[in-house]
């Protein structure tokens, strides 16, 4: 998507809904990605495996808006590296 049509959509928006509805929301959203930044500051990352990673991961998502990697764990000859 285009920047310039994203920011004409972002400025529409900004029109038609109300300022104090729109302070809320962005009020929300701010207290959302903090929240889910502290988690993830103070949260280990759980094995890929484990049934919590998928949380942990929605929580990653939400804080820095982009998908966390996956460290390896193994070297091409399978050693573990520490």
């Amino acid at each position: 998507m285009d920047t310039d049509l994203l920011m004409q959509v972002f400025q529409y928006l900004l029109g038609v809904i109300p300022g104090d509805i729109a302070g809320n929301i962005v009020a929300v959203v701010t207290a959302m990605v903090t929240i889910c930044t502290l988690i993830i500051r103070f949260w280990k990352m759980p094995e890929p495996t484990s049934k919590l990673y998928t949380l942990w991961k929605l929580f990653h998502v939400l804080a820095s808006f982009k998908t966390p990697s996956i460290p390896k764990t193994e070297s091409k000859d399978g050693q573990k590296i520490t």
